[in-house]
């Protein structure tokens, strides 16, 4: 018994939750990314303003700052920007234009104006590389960084049975 109540002393000292937190390493005006226990998809807009019991969030322009508590948020992440996929589309066009130029290359001996396997497959692989560049370019996604839990989260609560403790990692 003493050693599941130093246990416990240890855990809760090292506990973090979004609502024993004062402040998030995050400002008023950043875009965040909510993510509730209540089940509910994310939630994503401009931070508003926080405080110790709740973070209040405008998904859009027009719509009115919505108020989050702080105990049913389990991860907060700060959008760092979106960027273009230019590099992977390249690869992806390159790839694919090869295999099919190779496929198409080797299918036609003997012919006129038959490139050969090689020759196929550099002529396709060079245009679906460009072509997938170019799709890449106008392929955007947004990029998110955790600010809440960080690496590792211990929690303490009170289940039906007695105690309960919950760990949560980041990778």
């Amino acid at each position: 018994m003493r050693h599941a109540v130093l246990l416990l002393a240890v855990l809760s000292a090292f506990a973090r939750g979004v609502a024993a937190q004062d402040t998030l390493a995050i400002e008023p005006g950043e875009r965040v990314r909510l993510t509730l226990s209540s089940g509910r998809s994310d939630v994503v807009g401009v931070l508003v303003t926080q405080d110790r019991d709740s973070l209040r969030v405008q998904p859009r322009p027009d719509a009115p700052p919505l108020a989050f508590p702080r105990a049913g948020v389990t991860s907060v992440e700060a959008s760092l920007g979106s960027h273009g996929h230019a590099g992977t589309g390249a690869l992806v066009g390159l790839l694919a234009g090869g295999v099919v130029g190779a496929a198409l290359g080797s299918s036609c001996s003997d012919e006129f104006l038959c490139p050969g396997p090689g020759g196929g497959a550099l002529l396709l692989g060079g245009t679906g590389l460009l072509f997938g560049a170019l799709v890449g370019v106008f392929v955007r996604t947004e990029r998110w960084e955790w600010v809440y839990p960080k690496d590792l989260g211990i929690t303490v609560g009170k289940t039906r049975r007695g105690l309960g403790v919950g760990v949560s990692i980041g990778f």
